[in-house]
């Protein structure tokens, strides 16, 4: 059995080899027979060659969209793809990282969140770096694909798409026009920018949705040539089952009103009166003024009174900490007011915590029948003192949660999309 194993990955080698040679002969101009051609596509056909645009990508990253790209590049060079990804940085680089060549390119302005102008003009120079980056590279390969995350990047793959014509596909991790309406006055002012999206995305070759209830509104703001629904993946490398051990409650998000934390000071009030429980809340704080400044006070005069209690973490995590943030834990909250999947979500269901979530966007498709969904404040609270007080249960719900999350391993979900890659690039 052994050695028929040993030969099947002898002969994928050869195919992979022998497909990726008659590739690289046709791109310089040699003729291939339509035979050889079609040898390639059985043996699997030449590598793919992808360009991912994301403005965050390096970790550790605040942003969830920045993990989703990190892992997508390297389970797609996992898979035998040519993976570049094109990202901001606080200054130039070109290095390779699991497989993936990265074009780090370094931001001119130091970006300050309550400054609209800097930031606006910080993501139009990085959009025209990416354009001269991306052709400058093509001319050494043909990129197969260019694959963009986030809106703030759009205008870029548009460029490279009426200029050299390749074929383009858009994730949509959020509808942002819908998800500004939950944000604080603030955050608000940062709406103009998803006219990028409204304006471009409407010329891609194919538009991936993280949920169900994503693609459903999407369709009704956009006009598009191709569709596919894809969920966020979990990578079971990192985020793998742990027994639970702390009478801890978690929360993870970005320090904004779609996420919950304006009413997080309440949550966090009614889980210290119950007895030897602890909280942890790991939100990045942007520095905003106004509400959000306010929330931050409020958040900070409980960590004070509740000390040893209440931890609060500001700074962003690499995904190995994150890990053992949700291993410290009982109970995982996410009082999204706005979420179209729930990344954190999934990490946890992953690590095997029960989950208790609000019932908004796709995080009920991630949940399934394995957390606990209600519909306000005050349910979510309820729910957090029943687990606390009920060690089996959180057992058991937390084991529903892990077998859940296989179906989003990253490596299924990398097959998922290089089958879509190919589909947009056929046709």
């Amino acid at each position: 059995m052994a050695h028929s194993k040993s030969k099947k990955n002898g002969q994928n080698k050869r195919a992979i080899t022998l497909g990726s040679t008659l590739s690289y002969l046709s791109t310089l101009g040699y003729k291939v027979s339509n035979s050889c051609l079609n040898l390639i596509e059985i043996m699997g056909g030449p590598r793919l060659k992808v360009a991912l645009i994301s403005y965050y990508y390096q970790q550790p990253s605040i942003s969830g969209v920045g993990i989703h790209v990190w892992n997508l590049a390297k389970y797609l060079a996992h898979h035998n793809c040519e993976v570049h990804v094109f990202c901001s940085s606080t200054e130039d680089g070109f290095y390779k990282e699991n497989g993936v060549l990265v074009h780090a390119i370094g931001r001119v302005l130091t970006p300050s969140m309550d400054d609209f102008s800097k930031k606006r003009l910080e993501y139009d120079l990085f959009e025209s770096e990416v354009v001269k980056e991306i052709i400058r590279e093509n001319s050494k390969r043909r990129f197969d694909i260019i694959h963009t995350h986030q809106g703030a990047v759009t205008k870029a793959a548009f460029m490279i798409k009426k200029v050299r014509g390749i074929k383009w596909i858009h994730t949509f991790h959020a509808i942002e026009k819908l998800r500004t309406m939950k944000l604080s006055k603030e955050e608000r002012q940062f709406k103009d920018l998803i006219s990028w999206i409204e304006n471009t995305v409407k010329y891609s070759d194919g538009a991936i949705f993280v949920s169900k209830d994503l693609f459903e509104v999407g369709k009704k703001h956009y006009k598009l040539k191709s569709k596919k629904i894809i969920p966020n993946g979990v990578d079971f490398e990192i985020f793998n089952h742990h027994p639970i051990t702390v009478k801890n409650v978690l929360f993870i998000g970005r320090f904004s009103k779609d996420k919950g934390i304006d009413i997080l000071p309440e949550i966090i009030d009614s889980i210290m009166g119950i007895k030897d429980a602890t909280f942890t809340a790991l939100c990045p704080y942007n520095a905003l003024g106004g509400e959000l400044r306010q929330i931050r006070q409020d958040i900070s005069k409980l960590e004070e009174k509740y000390q040893g209690r209440v931890k609060i973490i500001d700074r962003p995590l690499d995904q190995g900490v994150l890990k053992e943030l949700y291993k410290d834990c009982q109970v995982y909250i996410q009082p999204s007011k706005y979420e179209s999947f729930g990344l954190c979500i999934l990490e946890a269901m992953a690590i095997g915590r029960p989950v208790i979530a609000f019932n908004v966007g796709g995080i009920p498709e991630v949940l399934g029948d394995s957390g606990f969904i209600v519909n306000n404040t005050k349910q979510l609270i309820y729910k957090v003192k029943e687990l606390l007080s009920n060690r089996r249960e959180c057992v058991m719900a937390g084991k529903r949660a892990n077998k859940r999350a296989e179906n989003f391993d990253w490596d299924i979900i990398a097959q998922k999309i290089i089958k879509y890659y190919k589909e947009v690039k056929n046709e």
